[in-house]
């Protein structure tokens, strides 16, 4: 090599920042074409996950629209791009367009958000050393301090990147970190007192009152991030039940609940919560054959329902993703506490379709999703499932875990798994009007079985209290020594 060549500057390779343009149309395309596409990426992304500066534009457009609670169409969001004048420079209502025919019906948006973020963090990481590798050419006096600027860079972006490394023992007892606020201690102390100072009637519960008091006191109430399975055999009242807890949460305790209701349309699902409120007979109000003092039952119930929060979503055929979204704005929007998914076999996957084969796997991921979003939302989750046939097949029908339909994933993922048997479901002579809740799995406390009431004609399970069996045994007793 002669002196010329080695002296000669080595050319500069030069790269191209990480970004992926079809993942960024993919996701613009979805987010104008899909409402809960909209929610997802208007939760999950910020406008400098993106790299094409047009790109960026069309997303702010789209979560202001998301916002404000508003549509997002291709004019929309044009009309919105023009206010600013940047319609022309993001290529006109042509390449809305464009991105909304790429995008098609795509269900995976989720896994594009994700290839997003994943370039935003190198783009990060390549800018950070870029300025790193500035300060070090330019050989600073102070190079600990240097050092120390180094590292916060990239502390930065893994701070921004996860949100949650976890909580020390420390911070929780002191309540730096504590979802309370207060110090252990002091939180244990107005436990206490309001323990001493409580209802004797009222059951000691910490989560929120089901309303039924005996089931309270075994499961403490619905507790935040608990995914609750109740499953039965179709007819049992699994929807009967969930409705009755969800309205004794909303009108009882007065928690905004939200209700998925994949089965029934929200005006039905009006009809039965107006008579279990009422108490007035579900073909009365069908038919509009009710008294005057019915009448008057009905105005009342009315009036109260309205003074609380009780969000009913009635699309039928959702995705997992679809309702975790749905969920997540029903939070936001109308801070629900409460959530009602009926039922679980009416969800589908992410993908949208599994084979017959896969159904098992399928059900896996919707009771995982659904168990992560009670955890993300922080709040209960109800969701009735049904059972299998095994169960009819059985002497005594009484259901047990291992009849869980399609999956053992779902005992796996809930916290608490609870049936319904009702004995004159089977023989109408045998106890009409019982109903027995069986706590099959209680991660948080114990297990067992509770009875309760059920008036069919009313769609309502209330609680339950024997009869004063006194006045029998002291008849028995007056009797035993008659001998005729």
């Amino acid at each position: 090599m002669n002196t010329e060549q080695k002296n000669k500057p080595a050319k500069t390779r030069s790269y191209i920042s990480p970004h992926s343009k079809e993942s960024e149309m993919m996701v613009l395309g979805c987010m104008l074409t899909s409402s809960n596409a909209l929610s997802i990426g208007a939760d999950g992304l910020v406008e400098t996950d993106f790299y094409q500066k047009e790109h960026e534009f069309i997303f702010t457009a789209l979560k202001e629209a998301f916002s404000s609670d508003k549509p997002a169409d291709i004019h929309i969001i044009a009309e919105k791009l023009k206010g600013v004048d940047k319609l022309d420079f993001i290529g006109g209502v042509s390449y809305l367009t464009t991105l909304a025919q790429y995008a098609g019906t795509s269900a995976y948006i989720e896994e594009y958000i994700e290839i997003l973020r994943k370039k935003s963090i190198l783009r990060q990481m390549a800018e950070s050393a870029k300025k790193i590798e500035k300060t070090a050419l330019e050989e600073p006096e102070d190079v600990y301090s240097a050092l120390d600027e180094a590292q916060s860079y990239f502390f930065q972006i893994s701070q921004a990147t996860n949100q949650n490394t976890g909580v020390s023992v420390k911070d929780l007892l002191s309540g730096m970190k504590a979802s309370s606020k207060l110090p252990y201690i002091k939180e244990l102390q107005e436990r206490q007192e309001e323990f001493n100072n409580r209802d004797p009637n009222e059951p000691p519960v910490t989560g929120i009152p089901t309303g039924f008091i005996d089931l309270d006191k075994m499961i403490n109430g619905l507790n935040p991030s608990n995914l609750i399975i109740l499953a039965s055999r179709p007819s049992m009242g699994k929807t009967a039940l969930s409705l009755n807890i969800a309205q004794n949460v909303a009108f009882k305790a007065n928690v905004p609940v939200g209700i998925f209701s994949l089965e029934m349309t929200a005006e039905e699902l009006l009809h039965r919560m107006i008579c279990t409120q009422s108490e007035v007979a579900s073909e009365k109000l069908k038919t509009g054959a009710l008294d005057g003092l019915e009448y008057q039952k009905v105005v009342q119930t009315v009036n109260e329902m309205s003074q609380h929060t009780v969000i009913i979503d009635d699309q039928p055929g959702m995705k997992i993703t679809d309702l975790r979204a749905r969920a997540r704005r029903l939070k936001e929007v109308h801070n629900v506490q409460f959530i009602v998914v009926d039922y679980l076999q009416l969800l589908s996957g992410s993908r949208g379709y599994y084979s017959s084969e896969n159904r098992q796997n399928e059900i896996s991921e919707i009771s995982r999703m659904l168990k992560n979003l009670a955890r993300e939302l922080n709040i209960p989750i109800i969701c009735p499932s049904q059972l299998s046939r095994k169960v009819e097949e059985r002497a005594g029908h009484r259901p047990m875990l291992s009849d869980l339909r399609e999956s053992g994933s779902i005992e796996q993922d809930a916290d608490i798994v609870m049936f319904i048997y009702r004995p004159d479901y089977y023989n109408q002579n045998d106890k009409p009007g019982m109903a027995e809740l069986i706590v099959a799995k209680n991660r948080h406390g114990a297990v067992g079985s509770v009875h309760v009431a059920f008036r069919k004609q009313f769609a309502q399970f209330h609680n339950y209290t024997p009869n004063d069996t006194s006045s029998s045994e002291e008849s028995e007793a007056a009797f035993s020594a008659f001998n005729p």
